[in-house]
């Protein structure tokens, strides 16, 4: 279970990753598809550098017809998420892609519902610490990291569970 995965990603998890200098975890995708609303409230909004993520080498910017996305968003139900999540959302339903990156728990849930697997940032740093990418120690560091210097919201006892994981 290496890098031949290929990811949707929502704004969330890059946001996170980048504010613990940790962006580079998600090279243990083989490809992440970004939104280009994603791309907008990430590199557009001014939290990271479009250099940043262009460094990854697996990121692939995708427009969608806005006509489409209105007519899922209906379809699903899906209007209390943020335009990023529905694209998403939308692409891992048009292209089959079983993974969604996102630290929302609205869109999670959404997610589940559409018969896809959820993966927040505490997910991409514990595939990492598997593949190896970080030992142990790392991967601790970084979810501590995520609880107290990121925007991400999760509470102390979310990432002792996490912890418990890597023993």
């Amino acid at each position: 279970m290496g890098a031949e995965l290929v990811a949707v990603s929502d704004a969330g998890p890059i946001i996170h990753l980048h504010e613990i200098g940790q962006l580079t975890l998600l090279r243990t995708f083989r490809e992440i598809i970004v939104p280009e609303a994603v791309w907008h409230e990430t590199v557009g909004m001014q939290r990271l550098a479009g250099e940043d993520l262009d460094e990854l080498a697996n990121i692939n910017i995708v427009n969608i017809a806005k006509t489409d996305i209105q007519t899922f968003t209906h379809r699903f139900g899906l209007e209390k998420l943020h335009s990023g999540e529905i694209e998403g959302l939308y692409l891992c339903r048009q292209l089959d892609i079983p993974l969604f990156l996102t630290d929302d728990l609205a869109a999670r849930k959404s997610a589940k519902s559409l018969g896809i697997q959820p993966v927040g940032s505490i997910g991409i740093i514990l595939r990492a610490w598997k593949l190896g990418e970080l030992s142990v120690l790392e991967a601790k560091q970084n979810l501590k990291a995520l609880q107290q210097v990121s925007s991400l919201f999760v509470t102390p006892e979310i990432i002792e569970i996490a912890i418990r994981r890597l023993q």
